[in-house]
């Protein structure tokens, strides 16, 4: 081996370090030739050290080193590759052990992210396991900085990843599957929502169990894994105050702690601290007990069999969160009012309504865009409506049926009568179900398109949860399909990632609905640079509603971004057909003085309220069914501000007109 060659597997630190200092001053002289193997040597080196005891620091400098050597070279992929490993294991050892520099840690984590996203796209085998990974890096690293619905988010999109990847024949992959579900349980019981916790960490936890009798045994990280998913599903358990459905869990891992002390001494320092963090200890006697009990009780009473925790209500944090990929042994692998009309709160109600005037796409068949009259505003846990039927083949009868069904359901809604509207299209989803067994993307997408329509008249009809549910499958199902049929999916994940954004809107988990509804303007974005025509109003509304998202979350700078894009985009299908534009340049221009006024600029409110106000007296008005309740309620708002910072005619102009859209607006029923 010469002084440039990077030691192979079972190498010491110590031993790489050497080679490294050869390389760097190589790396000087001749960049092209030796700076590849100086990135793989430092990253190397990086991720060993890690590994050791008080040398974190030292590993996130040597990390660092590597990913700013994988930025100097070519893009290729291999270097690529590179680099998002290096920034994933900066992120690990960052959320390890440095609290001042967790904002570091997720942004490089959300780099390393990026990265395998851009690899999944070029096609590059192994990069969606990679991706999944590092996704669930960036879910521990929000987690540590408080962005627990975002972490939520991207841990969801990597159990999907890793549910995709596990091998039907051979059942390869499970184990990283049963990770990822662990992860998701634990994040869901750090939210409070312990009843679903339950469900993937139990799911997790039964793989973990089937390969307790592998051949070639478990090593010390199988075991570790093993043993967080039993002490999680057993904290989850007292957050539920069911103490005595825990007690085989803190004892199964207990025993798998035993076990791994004989095996790996210094590797239970990590599963002490996880369980110190949670106010428990390992006794004596090898149980698992609460420090609580521990203090109150000689230590002789307790046993694996009898040792529990105290009754954790209030406590959020109710599961054991191990970093995704930081296993003892191996902590940094890649895969792993008044007389007033209302408040500015009022005001945003008015515009959420006033913003969708059309409303998402509802679909019936393959190519079919028909508009709800109604807006599309109104938002837990996606596992999407019961009713499963039997499967079986189907043939073009089957999805005819569907498709009449959905047709028909629509055709009630907008008829103004929802609720009846829900019985047809439920009865499409059990058909849908069954079409879909053996029916390829077409299957898929039938499914898909019901679930979304069925999503659309439950929230008309008030059935919030249940439309929130039928909307968030609907979307899982297309973006499982997107790189199979990216012309066809692509549009009708974007209608439906914005109608997922409503619906989560709706249920006042405002935070939660800027993922989707981000996703959608991307989507439409990328649709409409291919085909303009078809898509820029789209691509307007979309920016619209992600307006109202935004300032729902209280980001009013970008909220203010959003809605003037959409005007931007507004005048120029006006220009082109003023009388079908019409009302979405005056919802726009509403919009845009409710969003100048949210941040305080008072004098920037009359102009685009004028504005709207001279487009609505001109003959061609809108239509009732072009949302006149929520134009009219925005403009009532903006007349009352108006008045109250001095302008005094504006105000009146707005007022009269509001008035008069409330007399052509429909009646209530719909």
């Amino acid at each position: 081996m010469t002084e440039y060659e990077v030691p192979g597997p079972g190498a010491s630190p110590d031993e790489i370090e050497r080679v490294v200092v050869s390389l760097r001053r190589a790396a000087g002289t001749d960049p092209d030739r030796y700076l590849p193997e100086l990135g793989h040597g430092l990253l190397r080196l990086g991720s060993l050290i890690a590994t050791e005891p008080g040398r974190l620091d030292e590993a996130v400098a040597v990390l660092e080193e590597a990913a700013a050597v994988y930025r100097r070279l070519p893009e290729e992929h291999l270097h690529l590759a590179g680099l998002g490993i290096a920034l994933q294991r900066k992120a690990l050892a960052l959320g390890f052990g440095f609290a001042e520099r967790y904002e570091e840690a997720r942004e490089t984590a959300r780099e390393a992210v990026e990265v395998w996203r851009r690899l999944v796209a070029r096609g590059v085998e192994g990069s969606r396991a990679e991706l999944a990974g590092a996704l669930l890096v960036l879910g521990g690293r929000l987690a540590d900085t408080g962005h627990h619905h975002e972490a939520l988010d991207r841990i969801t999109e990597a159990v999907e990843i890793r549910r995709l990847l596990v091998d039907r024949t051979d059942g390869t992959g499970r184990t990283e599957l049963a990770s990822a579900l662990q992860e998701l349980g634990v994040k869901l019981g750090e939210m409070g929502r312990q009843d679903e916790a339950i469900v993937h960490l139990r799911l997790a936890l039964a793989v973990y169990r089937e390969t307790a009798g592998a051949a070639g045994g478990r090593t010390v990280g199988d075991l570790g894994e093993h043993a967080m998913a039993a002490f999680a599903v057993g904290r989850t358990l007292i957050g539920l105050g069911r103490t005595g459905e825990a007690r085989p869990y803190f004892a199964e891992a207990a025993a798998l702690h035993a076990e791994i002390g004989a095996r790996e001494p210094a590797a239970v320092a990590f599963f002490d601290h996880v369980f110190a963090r949670h106010g428990y200890r390992v006794t004596y006697k090898g149980g698992i007990l609460a420090w609580e009990k521990i203090r109150s009780a000689p230590e002789t009473t307790s046993s694996p069999e009898t040792a529990t925790g105290p009754d954790t209500t209030g406590h959020p944090d109710t599961s054991a969160r191990p970093d995704p990929a930081a296993r003892p042994g191996a902590p940094g692998t890649a895969g792993g009012a008044s007389e007033r009309p209302g408040t500015p709160d009022h005001a945003d109600r008015a515009d959420t309504a006033s913003g969708t005037q059309a409303g998402p796409t509802a679909r019936t068949g393959p190519t079919a865009r028909t508009a709800p009259a109604a807006s599309d505003e109104d938002g837990p846990a996606p596992t999407g409506p019961t009713g499963r039927a039997a499967p079986g083949p189907a043939g073009p009868a089957a999805f005819e049926r569907i498709d009449h069904l959905n047709a028909h359901g629509l055709a009630l809604a907008h008829s103004g009568r929802p609720g009846l509207a829900v019985e047809p299209l439920t009865e499409a989803l059990a058909l849908a179900r069954a079409a879909a067994v053996g029916s390829g993307l077409a299957g898929s997408l039938s499914l898909a398109r019901t679930l979304h329509n069925l999503g659309l008249v439950q929230a008309w009809s008030g059935r919030r949860a249940e439309a929130l549910e039928a909307v968030d499958e609907a979307v899982h199902l297309y973006r499982r399909r997107l790189d199979t049929a990216p012309g066809a999916v692509r549009p009708l994940l974007a209608d439906s990632a914005d109608s997922l954004g409503s619906r989560l809107a709706g249920l006042g988990r405002h935070r939660d609905a800027l993922a989707p509804a981000t996703e959608a303007v991307a989507l439409f974005r990328q649709l409409a640079h291919a085909d303009p025509d078809a898509y820029r109003g789209e691509l307007a509304r979309v920016l619209n509603n992600l307006s109202i998202r935004l300032c729902d979350a209280d980001r009013h700078v970008e909220a203010l971004a959003a809605t003037e894009e959409s005007l931007e985009l507004h005048c120029l299908l006006h220009r082109d057909d003023p009388e079908a534009h019409l009302p979405g340049l005056a919802h726009a221009l509403t919009n845009l003085a409710l969003r100048r006024a949210r941040l305080g600029r008072h004098e920037a409110v009359a102009a685009p309220t004028a504005e709207a106000v001279h487009l609505l007296r001109q003959p061609t008005r809108p239509r009732p069914g072009n949302d006149v309740t929520g134009l009219a309620e925005s403009l009532a708002w903006l007349g009352w501000y108006l008045r109250r910072n001095g302008h005094p005619d504006a105000a009146r102009d707005a007022e009269r007109t509001a008035r008069r859209l409330r007399r052509r607006a429909p009646k209530p029923g719909r």
